[in-house]
């Protein structure tokens, strides 16, 4: 085992903004600090394949993938966070239309805008608002992709991570501006922390040191850019109602 492998792989890619990542360095940094171990760099890529990694020390993925594509992975827990939309661990995406109107009529003007099939603020709580399943679809690849669809009027509806929607009102508030808010999708878990399994027998050394760290005050001006309120010990068993959650077609 070489000394990269021994000291695992971090991945906390999920909210890509340039002026949130020195925020999440930070607060990786203070999470080895109090691991006592770990690579001092997020490590970059594609999401997918790294949270297949054994060497996961820690990542951050989404809900639906956990439940639907990852069983080898431990659940270590989850942030409240301090956006409008949160409640406890829970969290409602934000729906976005081209004008103020009814989300069928929106969804009947089509094409809706949707980041990818395995999204749960993005695609499942879309359906789940909907109580249905949209055959026209503009498959973006990310949430602020479907904000600009929608913004430019290609695209008539989308569901948007509400995180990712308050980090566009500070980064392009012109962008947010050219959207209307229509509606918001079902309270589902904020997104889960994950550990691999070479790490698995660490999950309560992370957790620990997740919680040190979220509660140290030298950390407050980074927790607040990454709206995080709290972090919370969770399960997968958390997450599992969310396959009942999804419209039939797509569990």
């Amino acid at each position: 085992m070489n000394t990269a492998t021994a000291d695992g792989i971090v991945v906390l890619g999920m909210y890509p903004f340039p002026h949130v990542r020195p925020a999440t360095e930070q607060l990786w940094s203070a999470v080895r600090g109090h691991l006592g171990f770990g690579p001092a760099a997020i490590t970059d890529g594609d999401l997918h394949g790294l949270w297949t990694r054994p060497d996961l020390l820690l990542g951050q993925t989404c809900g639906w993938p956990l439940v639907t594509a990852l069983p080898d992975v431990t659940v270590v827990g989850a942030f409240e966070l301090t956006i409008g939309e949160a409640e406890g661990t829970g969290y409602h995406s934000v729906l976005i239309g081209s004008r103020q109107a009814d989300l069928h009529a929106l969804a009947a003007e089509g094409p809706v805008a949707a980041n990818a099939p395995d999204s749960l603020s993005g695609w499942i709580s879309l359906c789940s608002a909907l109580g249905d399943v949209p055959t026209n679809v503009t498959w973006t690849g990310a949430h602020v992709a479907s904000l600009r669809a929608v913004a430019n009027g290609s695209c008539s509806l989308a569901s948007i991570d509400s995180l990712t929607f308050e980090l566009v009102l500070e980064a392009e508030p012109e962008l947010a501006a050219a959207v209307h808010r229509v509606g918001e999708g079902p309270l589902v878990p904020t997104l889960p922390l994950i550990v691999g399994s070479n790490f698995a027998e660490r999950l309560g050394d992370l957790r620990a040191a997740i919680a040190a760290a979220v509660a140290d005050p030298k950390l407050a001006d980074a927790l607040r850019t990454l709206r995080v309120r709290a972090f919370r010990p969770l399960e997968r068993a958390d997450y599992l109602p969310l396959l009942s959650l999804a419209h039939p077609s797509l569990r």
